[in-house]
């Protein structure tokens, strides 16, 4: 016969298994397991948002303009490290562009070939991105082999471009002179009867044009085609400018108040009395501020309007911007090249012009080079 199982068997057992559960969780412990494999980051994936992507260029872009050229290939590098994978092909190829610009401004040039190295493949040959890709790995590759030291003053000082000019350099200034306008504009009818072509396409085609002989009659038009007119010859100061071996206007992009030693020139001009006594004041060699004792230059609080100043005084507002340092007159002195725009408080008059500006001294006021309007 079969013993009667009843029940203090199953409770015996049941026990033993409680007691001994500690020690199997344990062994369990120790058997070796599959192995685990760390996942690797997925591609794409960046903290990086399109508002800190561009506070990260305006960043560069103001050290660049204010020729702290370490400064802003180190901003510009963290921003390629965390923002790489949020950008398409062509801010990629920009980005690379001027880290390696950059780079070679502060005398990095086998870096600069390095960064230049990782532009993106798919880019089209003939787009402007390419190109300027193109050049700087040219520049880099010179300075690469020639192994200059970096830049300093008494050296060789390179033509800075700032953003309010719209180029990044003096080869893409000379692009620019030729490139077609979305609009072009008129020669008013009996101005200027020896040329052909009457309508005006481009920068180059305003070579011996006075806007007094241009076709706008609406207020806007006349003050956009002066702008147009400006910031055309800007550009060709730029792409002729060369590098400076001495520089006295550097500090000033970076001073508190550089009202103290801008010149009188740069006041307002909007009658012949004005003009008159603006004149006997730079004859004079007074400042900005000697004739506007009110005049404040303040750093806009427009994070995206880098280089740019507003401009407040005893009758006037508006805003100053530093487009391009460098050799425009072909001294061997530096020369800075500023744009500004003033207006009657309160009023609608208004007076807009590029000054060459330059300094052969440590100290004092600056001299007006030309004024370009």
């Amino acid at each position: 016969m079969f013993p009667v199982d009843d029940g203090s068997a199953s409770r015996g057992l049941a026990v033993g298994w409680r007691s001994l559960l500690p020690a199997v969780l344990f062994l369990i412990s120790l058997a070796p397991l599959a192995p685990v494999h760390a996942q690797p980051p997925v591609v794409g994936v960046t903290h990086c948002s399109k508002a800190d992507y561009a506070k990260s260029r305006r960043r560069f872009q103001q050290a660049y303009g204010a020729g702290e050229y370490t400064q802003a290939v180190e901003t510009l590098r963290r921003a390629k490290e965390s923002c790489w994978g949020a950008l398409d092909a062509t801010a990629r190829g920009w980005l690379v562009s001027d880290l390696g610009l950059a780079a070679l401004r502060a005398g990095q040039p086998d870096f600069c070939l390095q960064i230049l190295a990782e532009a993106p493949r798919e880019l089209e040959p003939q787009s402007r991105v390419a190109r300027a890709i193109a050049h700087n790995r040219g520049l880099c590759t010179g300075a690469s082999v020639a192994a200059p030291p970096a830049t300093t003053p008494g050296t060789s000082l390179p033509v800075q471009v700032m953003a309010g000019l719209r180029v990044s350099s003096p080869q893409e200034a000379s692009t620019a002179l030729t490139r077609e306008w979305r609009a072009p504009y008129e020669l008013r009818e009996g101005a200027l009867p020896a040329r052909r072509e009457r309508e005006l396409r481009r920068c180059t085609d305003l070579d011996g044009v006075d806007v007094r002989d241009v076709d706008v009659t609406v207020t806007n038009d006349f003050y956009a085609f002066r702008m147009k007119s400006i910031h055309c010859r800007a550009l060709r100061r730029v792409a002729q400018a060369q590098p400076s071996r001495t520089s006295h206007v550097r500090e000033l992009l970076s001073m508190k108040k550089p009202g103290e030693v801008l010149p009188a020139a740069l006041a307002q001009v909007f009658s012949d009395e004005d003009a008159a006594r603006m004149a006997q004041a730079r004859h004079a060699g007074r400042s900005w501020h000697d004739v506007d004792e009110q005049l404040r230059l303040e750093v806009s609080p427009d994070e995206t309007r880098g280089g740019e100043l507003e401009v407040h005084g005893a009758v006037i507002e508006g805003y100053l911007e530093w487009w391009a340092t460098g050799d425009f007159n072909a001294d061997g002195y530096e020369d800075v090249l500023v744009f500004r725009s003033l207006g009657a408080t309160g009023g609608t008059i208004s007076d807009q012009a590029a000054f060459v500006l330059t300094r052969t001294r440590s100290k004092g006021v600056l001299e007006v080079v030309e004024r370009l309007d």
